[in-house]
């Protein structure tokens, strides 16, 4: 009964997060570029000076191979002035963080969710078959993929359909977990994480949390669902890092004495809050978070029987 509950549970945490999409409501926030532009030749200034953010945004974006087709064929690309309306979605949109003074960083599936109609200048250029139409903002400078046209099939407004934009990767973690009651477990669990936008992913791991010491307690499987946010940003050395928040469903699967809150089968709801210390997003990178867990039929006796500790998170 408890590991159904568990699944109906996950299953309604992928149905909210696989239609999650990232409203803007203002693009001035965080410019890509500044000052506002205001003819096509403050654009083409835009794209000549700012090549390697442009770089580093469709790295991020997963669009690497676009690189060298977007800096030949600009030059001679048909520029247009459009005014897209609220509610115009877009496959992904660049922009810096802190006001346009910080790292560049991606917003995908993105709404523009303001008032107004906003202007822009439009182009397109071609790479493997495929027409890529580009928008640019004039109050922000932010280069956005508006949709894709190729092989008889459309991928943008809102939509993507690539693991290129979504990302999947591998993520392990191996921690430590302590009960109060008392026991000590290990904690070693590995999956896959799915991005779901710039700031948000959804991770999915299994593992195991052998007892370690303690009274009480029995060894567990792990099977464990995520959806973690990026809270804020922050330098950490020399280079940009971000915090991050995270809930969800766990089970803690025993074949231990059923009728011992310490060492039951249960759906624990899981909480995790953790930042990046090593790496880049889009690299090998490395975090330390901090977890509880504790049993939904549990959370009286938290003090008792929830399991709190501390881990490294390592993305590949």
């Amino acid at each position: 009964m408890k590991l159904k509950v568990l699944l109906q549970a996950v299953l309604l945490l992928l149905t909210v997060a696989a239609g999650h999409a990232e409203t803007v409501t203002d693009v001035r926030r965080n410019p890509f570029y500044q000052p506002p532009l205001r003819s096509t030749a403050d654009l083409s200034s835009m794209m000549a000076t700012a090549q390697e953010d442009i770089r580093d945004g469709l790295y991020q974006a997963g669009y690497p191979e676009l690189y060298q087709p977007l800096m030949e064929q600009f030059p001679k690309a048909a520029v247009s002035r459009v005014d897209y309306l609220p509610g115009q979605t877009f496959v992904w949109m660049l922009s810096k963080d802190n006001g346009g003074q910080g790292p560049v960083r991606v917003v995908n599936d993105m709404v523009w969710g303001g008032k107004r109609r906003i202007a822009a200048y439009e182009f397109s250029i071609s790479s493997n078959g495929s027409q890529y139409v580009f928008a640019v903002p004039l109050a922000c400078g932010n280069l956005a993929l508006k949709e894709v046209i190729g092989s008889g099939t459309v991928v943008g407004e809102g939509k993507v359909g690539c693991l290129s934009c979504y990302n999947f990767r591998f993520v392990a973690d191996a921690g430590y977990l302590h009960q109060s009651d008392p026991g000590d477990y290990l904690m070693l669990r590995a999956g896959v994480e799915h991005s779901l936008s710039e700031r948000w992913s959804f991770l999915a791991m299994v593992g195991g949390a052998p007892h370690l010491s303690g009274t009480d307690g029995t060894d567990a499987i792990l099977v464990d669902f995520l959806l973690q946010y990026d809270w804020f940003r922050f330098m950490f050395g020399n280079q940009w890092s971000s915090a991050f928040v995270g809930v969800g469903l766990g089970g803690w699967i025993t074949s231990g004495n059923d009728k011992l809150s310490a060492e039951d089968t249960d759906v624990d709801v899981i909480a995790d809050i953790g930042a990046r210390i090593y790496g880049s997003p889009e690299t090998f990178n490395a975090s330390l978070f901090f977890e509880a867990r504790s049993a939904v039929d549990e959370f009286d006796d938290i003090a008792n029987y929830g399991r709190f500790g501390a881990g490294l998170r390592c993305r590949f």
